[in-house]
């Protein structure tokens, strides 16, 4: 035996109005259509359920009984509704979001990925942009979310929640003629040319000012590229380019690039999300921000040599 949800709401209200007419009223319906749904609830339970004369409708004692139940079905299945809801507000809608550089195997796409796998109604806007720009979208509500990364000194005015470290290094091709020292200055470098980001850079300000506060010339930039693509990596793997790279990066060039004996030129940086202060977070926003701690790696080890 089931019950309509619709005839079950109708029944209540009637209870409660004592009169079909007015409880039809009460709910938007035409009088016949809550009198149908009352002689379908009492076909089914096999009882009158309500008395009916001139001046309405009054519960039958059955009615009484059945009543009970009836408050019970309702108040479930408006729960049931309501879980229903919030289960598709996590699963579908649009998450925009930045990141500054879309690694095939970085934690963004990762998390992006096991997004969209289980949650068929989303809809996805990425932007690849600089830490700067990204965080004027997330203030101005253009972007809902920002992974970029963050360095001593530098800060955001939006809100950040810290996601893991990492360590910035100079890396060569590993059959560069820096590669065989074991030690280098500063002095070393003289002569290299560089796979740099743009002079707007977080990363590269912080280089350039190690190299002047030794008083060394600033280092002579060949590539110029704002991410540290596969690309770049590329070329700094076939030519005799030095570059700014991700520890986290030189994992996958392993056998190819490797970073060279240059503590003093090493950044440590956290990657931060970015959210707008006192944004509304919504449910795809959330489970972005949970999946990405908990994809979130430990600090990197010291850097291989």
């Amino acid at each position: 035996m089931s019950f309509s949800p619709a005839d079950i709401a109708y029944f209540l209200e009637v209870a409660r109005q004592g009169h079909v007419g007015r409880a039809a009223e009460a709910v938007g319906v035409t009088q016949p259509a809550v009198s149908k749904a009352i002689r379908r609830l009492e076909d089914a339970v096999g009882v009158a359920l309500f008395e009916r004369g001139a001046h309405g409708a009054r519960l039958t004692a059955e009615g009484q009984l059945f009543l009970e139940s009836a408050r019970r079905f309702d108040t479930e299945h408006i729960e049931l509704m309501r879980s229903a809801t919030e289960l598709r507000a996590q699963h579908a809608g649009l998450l925009r979001v930045g990141l500054t550089n879309a690694a095939s195997d970085g934690p963004v796409v990762r998390v992006l990925s096991e997004m969209v796998r289980h949650r068929p109604g989303l809809r996805l806007a990425m932007v690849i942009g600089k830490s700067d720009a990204l965080n004027d979208a997330v203030a101005k509500a253009e972007l809902d979310v920002a992974v970029v990364p963050s360095y001593p000194g530098i800060s955001f005015n939006c809100d950040q929640l810290a996601l893991s470290e990492d360590t910035v290094c100079v890396a060569a091709r590993i059959d560069h003629p820096l590669a065989r020292r074991t030690a280098l200055t500063l002095a070393d470098l003289t002569d290299c040319a560089w796979a740099m980001p743009s002079r707007q850079s977080a990363a590269r300000r912080l280089v350039t000012q190690v190299f002047e506060q030794a008083g060394e010339p600033a280092p002579r930039v060949t590539l110029e590229a704002d991410y540290m693509s596969d690309a770049a990596m590329g070329l700094i793997a076939g030519t005799d380019l030095l570059g700014l790279v991700p520890a986290s990066m030189l994992r996958a060039w392993r056998g190819r690039v490797d970073a060279l004996p240059l503590p003093m030129l090493e950044l440590r940086r956290t990657l931060v999300l970015l959210t707008r202060p006192q944004a509304r977070w919504s449910p795809l926003m959330m489970a972005f921000r949970d999946h990405m701690l908990a994809d979130r790696m430990p600090p990197a080890a010291a850097i291989a040599r």
